[in-house]
């Protein structure tokens, strides 16, 4: 009797924990089609995608960097939801291509309280994460993003 306890303890837990974002990351490239940010009854989940640059000759520091660099935009994202965007947007293009493009990322307040849940990698070396913020959180700082998705 106690094993299903357990059991039944471990699949509620296991469920509590789950979302629906849909997987970014499929045989190790970028997935056809996914979303960026969820609201559920008990968190706001976002998703940040970060690549690698090709300059770095080393596995770990194309790693590291397009890690902190998915982070920054799931911060991107969340503020998106939760305060609207203004965008400033510098890119210079060549020949159809994107030659130059920079994104400036700073986070205060609510946003750095967000939870880091899970981080995958793409075989060229990005990254994508998925963070949460819990509802109870946001409601405590004055936020209700209902309805601003």
């Amino acid at each position: 009797m106690k094993k299903w306890a357990v059991v039944l303890v471990c699949l509620s837990v296991l469920c509590a924990c789950t979302h629906s974002l849909k997987p970014a990351v499929k045989e190790g490239k970028i997935a056809p089609s996914f979303n960026d940010t969820l609201l559920t009854g008990d968190y706001l989940w976002v998703r940040g995608l970060g690549a690698a640059n090709p300059a770095h000759t080393s596995d770990s520091q194309r790693r590291i960097m397009s890690r902190e660099a998915a982070i920054a935009h799931a911060y991107q994202r969340a503020t998106e939801v939760l305060y609207g965007t203004r965008l400033d947007s510098h890119v210079q293009v060549v020949d159809a291509i994107s030659v130059g493009s920079t994104l400036d990322s700073s986070s205060t307040g609510i946003i750095q309280q967000m939870e880091l849940v899970s981080t995958d990698y793409l075989e060229d070396g990005g990254c994508t994460v998925i963070m949460r913020l819990s509802r109870e959180q946001l409601k405590k700082a004055g936020l209700d993003p209902e309805g601003k998705k």
